[in-house]
C-alpha cells in the first residue's frame, strides 16, 4: 500500500549525516563564554526588586463598575435604562397597537381604576351602602 522502506533509506540518511555534524560541534572555549554571558543576563534579571502595589484598597462601586465594564460600558446602560422608561411611561403609537395586538384589548391601567371595575368597586360601594 504504501512505500516505507524508501522513506526509511531517506531517514538513515539524515541521521547519519546529523551524526557526522554533531562531530564537528563548537568548542569549549566558546560554550563557557556563551554560558557565562547567559547567567550575567539571568543575574541582571533576578536583581530587580518586584512592584509593590500602593494603590488604596478599591470600594464595592469601583469594583462593580469594573466588572459592568468601565465608565463607557456603564453610560450605555444608564442610556438604555432611560429608553426603556421613556419607551414604558410613553410608547410611540405603533408600539401601542403591537402591544394591544399581543395582550389584547382588554389591559386596563392601574392608575386609572375606578368604582366600576373589579375589587376596588366593590369595596366602594360597599363602603357607600353604610352611611
Amino acid at each position: 500500500m504504501t512505500e516505507t522502506g524508501k522513506d526509511d533509506m531517506f531517514l538513515d540518511a539524515l541521521f547519519s549525516e546529523a551524526r557526522e555534524d554533531a562531530q564537528d560541534a563548537a568548542s569549549p572555549d566558546l560554550l563557557a563564554r556563551v554560558l557565562q554571558d547567559a547567567e550575567a543576563e539571568q543575574d541582571s534579571w533576578t536583581s530587580a526588586p518586584a512592584p509593590v502595589d500602593t494603590a488604596a484598597p478599591r470600594g464595592v462601586f469601583a469594583t462593580f463598575v469594573e466588572a459592568l465594564g468601565g465608565w463607557p460600558a456603564l453610560g450605555g446602560l444608564a442610556m438604555a435604562g432611560v429608553a426603556g422608561v421613556w419607551i414604558g411611561v410613553a410608547p410611540p403609537e405603533a408600539l401601542s397597537a403591537e402591544m394591544a395586538a399581543v395582550l389584547g384589548d382588554d389591559t386596563a391601567l392601574v392608575m386609572g381604576l375606578g368604582s366600576e371595575t373589579g375589587f376596588f368597586g366593590e369595596l366602594a360601594d360597599a363602603g357607600e351602602g353604610d352611611g
